[in-house]
């Protein structure tokens, strides 16, 4: 592990939100009462640490305890500042909570099936459940009743989008050192190890180490950019429009057709709702322009086999999520109520179903299901798949009530939700694509962001009036 530039990083961070925070404390003070950044600044620390310091950055294991590691090392604190507000009231579980309750259901869902075939994995090549447990569900639940609760002010707003903002500029760098092989200056250097992970067909794939998540990664930070450019003016305003443009080619680098589509749903979900005080192709009429002209000189590559030069018509992967859709539509018949159990796609396909289905369903191999929700309902039978779809349509709606309760503009305004339900968006987008049950900060994100709609909802219900901008 290089030390050096980790304290650099920590030293720049912390000497960034300080100055920001002192520049806007009068102000929140004045528009907020006594509302404090220090849940949003440790947030924010966390969300970072769960992409880049996670075991492969650092990890301390003790004989008897959990592998210690710095993203669980804040979110200890995240746990402790949740407890402490049930103890003062600052958080509240005995109204509104029915999201929440939804939660609990699908959590007890998955305790019982691992009570049914296991909490850690069988063999070394297998993914844990209890793993797949915390990163897929149960954190992100904590962070979403973490958010509702303490996130609220315009100002933790702020600061949560610049953190994703300048965190989806780190990955866009990233991916274009890897793109050009420049790799002597991608950070952390885990990224380059083979040993954790192949470098899959030379893709961008950042701390995540997957090429899709890393482009989630970079969607939600030009979608925060986006609406950060709501109270930016002159040459400040410039300056991001201008640090947008990164974006663009890093979401190529990735060469991930499910992150081309979610750009593409992205830049629609703006251009039709997100409102604007001038025309919205001022915001990003250049930058669509030079996708397009890259696109129609790259065209003959971009239609390309080959998915180094983008290859938007390689069928290989295709072909194998349909045969892994076809071995979970096996496993599914077989068990439609309680499902195989969570994790055992993996297991149960290699071993208990290995020779059972198609060939063409056994050229797959052992890879995860890489469809979400059909790997659900193959783990979890239909009462597991009917929660979550439960608990995501009352987050959706949750969406759509906040409408009146926001005001006209600014970081607080009814653009808030745009940008909270493109998130939403680009990741249920890429879920029909992948199994993000491995990658703790894309699933945190989101729901990070449903909890903030959800507390902004509840408080403005309570109180009878708009949320202040």
């Amino acid at each position: 592990m290089e030390i050096l530039p980790l304290i650099l990083i920590v030293v720049i961070s912390v000497a960034v939100i300080f100055l920001w925070f002192r520049g806007k404390q009068q102000e929140s003070r004045a528009a907020e009462g006594d509302t404090s950044n220090i849940p949003a600044i440790l947030m924010a620390y966390w969300l970072v640490a769960s992409a880049v310091f996670g075991p492969n950055f650092f990890i301390l294991r003790m004989g008897g305890v959990f592998d210690i590691t710095i993203e669980r090392l804040l979110f200890i604190v995240i746990l402790a500042l949740l407890g402490a507000g049930l103890f003062n009231g600052k958080v509240n579980l005995r109204s509104g909570v029915t999201i929440e309750m939804t939660m609990m259901v699908f959590v007890l869902i998955c305790v019982v099936s691992m009570m049914r075939t296991g909490f850690l994995r069988t063999s070394p090549y297998f993914p844990s459940p209890w793993f797949v447990f915390i990163t897929g569900y149960l954190f992100p639940f904590v962070v979403y009743v973490y958010a509702k609760n303490y996130l609220r002010g315009e100002n933790q707003v702020q600061l949560i989008l610049h953190t994703l903002f300048f965190f989806g500029i780190y990955l866009c760098l990233i991916a274009s050192f890897e793109y050009f092989n420049l790799r002597q200056f991608v950070f952390p250097r885990y990224i380059n190890d083979i040993t954790i992970s192949e470098l899959h067909m030379e893709r961008a794939r950042g701390p995540f180490l997957n090429a899709a998540f890393n482009g989630v990664g970079i969607l939600i930070g030009f979608i925060c950019g986006l609406h950060l450019l709501e109270k930016k003016t002159g040459f400040t305003r410039f300056f991001y429009q201008a640090l947008l443009l990164l974006f663009f080619p890093a979401v190529f680098f990735t060469l991930t057709r499910s992150v081309y589509l979610g750009l593409l749903i992205t830049l629609f979900i703006f251009l039709r709702w997100y409102k604007t005080s001038f025309s919205k192709w001022k915001l990003i009429s250049l930058p669509l322009a030079l996708v397009l002209i890259v696109g129609i000189v790259n065209s003959p590559r971009l239609l390309s086999k080959e998915r180094r030069e983008g290859g938007v018509y390689q069928v290989e992967e295709v072909d194998i999520r349909m045969a892994l859709l076809e071995k979970s539509y096996f496993m599914f018949s077989e068990r439609p109520l309680m499902g195989i159990g969570l994790a055992q796609f993996i297991p149960a396909s290699t071993r208990a179903y290995k020779g059972r289905t198609a060939f063409v369903a056994e050229e797959a191999g052992a890879q995860f299901q890489h469809n979400h929700l059909m790997g659900i309902a193959t783990e979890l039978g239909l009462e597991g798949i009917i929660v979550y779809l439960t608990f995501i349509i009352l987050i959706l709606r949750r969406m759509t009530q906040l409408t009146g309760k926001l005001p006209e503009s600014g970081i607080m305004g009814r653009n808030l939700r745009i940008t909270i339900v493109a998130i939403w968006c680009v990741y249920l987008n890429n879920n029909l694509f992948v199994e993000p049950s491995n990658a703790l900060f894309i699933n945190a994100v989101p729901f990070l962001f449903a909890g903030l709609a959800d507390g902004l909802y509840i408080h403005a219900s309570e109180s009878g009036q708009k949320i202040r901008s």
